[in-house]
């Protein structure tokens, strides 16, 4: 009993630091502009770089002394999966270019996956756990866009959703090929694959009405509810032709 109880704790706790983070990364959205601009003004856009940068350094420092000193591991490949992911963070936040600041997206999502993978493991315990995971994490960061499409000023933009599933996806393969966590080792229970077939659910139906909400379709939705008419103004979150514009043919 006293063991149930302390699972129910650990669970309970686990859950509540996922929710508290979820809703640090949404109640942020408003205020990101205003940080962006506050931060080119005085120490300038290179700071969201040193930011990713310094994160990883300090995780990758934190993982490999605890594969040397806390569980012996003298297997040189997991060091080798932890310093390539920690290179691919690197890589894709220089990849951003002009745009640095779109690197927060890793250490927001990255931690993320952190988070939700500490308490979906109190549970599920086999390999299905890294794709629940970045499930998870996908659906919080399509959330985060939806909610930063509906504001004025703000848009959508699919490649930072994009974004978001590619730092937990960097984070779980160093989880998964780096640290190796040996409670991740049973087989998969029924328990388990119904948690991941309600978050594809949940990604299939919500990525599919963001993919369905098209300008005609704002218009649609806009007419009947009126309180609502203000989206009409927003850039659209999808767009779809038929047809690509046709070259013109200056010797016709």
């Amino acid at each position: 009993m006293c063991s149930v109880d302390n699972t129910k704790a650990i669970l309970e706790k686990a859950w509540l630091w996922v929710l508290l983070y979820i809703a640090a990364i949404l109640y942020s959205v408003p205020l990101a502009r205003s940080l962006q601009k506050l931060i080119y003004a005085t120490v300038g856009k290179e700071f969201y770089t040193y930011v990713v940068f310094f994160s990883v350094f300090v995780c990758l420092a934190a993982a490999i002394y605890s594969l040397i000193f806390k569980y012996r591991v003298k297997n040189v490949s997991q060091y080798f999966w932890l310093l390539l992911c920690a290179g691919l963070y690197m890589y894709f936040t220089i990849q951003l270019g002009e745009h640095p600041e779109e690197a927060v997206h890793f250490v927001e999502y990255g931690v993320l996956t952190y988070f939700f993978f500490r308490a979906l493991s109190v549970k599920v315990r086999d390999w299905t756990i890294y794709v629940t995971v970045l499930l998870f994490v996908l659906f919080v960061g399509t959330v985060d866009e939806f909610i930063q499409w509906m504001m004025p000023g703000r848009f959508w933009d699919y490649r930072d959703v994009r974004n978001d599933a590619l730092a937990g996806a960097i984070f779980l393969i160093a989880v998964l090929k780096g640290i190796r966590p040996e409670i991740i080792s049973g087989p998969v229970k029924k328990f388990s694959l119904k948690i991941l077939a309600g978050i594809l659910i949940a990604n299939m139906i919500f990525l599919g009405l963001c993919l369905a909400n098209t300008p005609d379709m704002v218009k649609r939705y806009t007419s009947v509810f009126e309180s609502l008419s203000w989206l009409r103004d927003e850039e659209p979150m999808t767009e779809f032709r038929l047809f690509r514009d046709a070259p013109i043919d200056e010797n016709r």
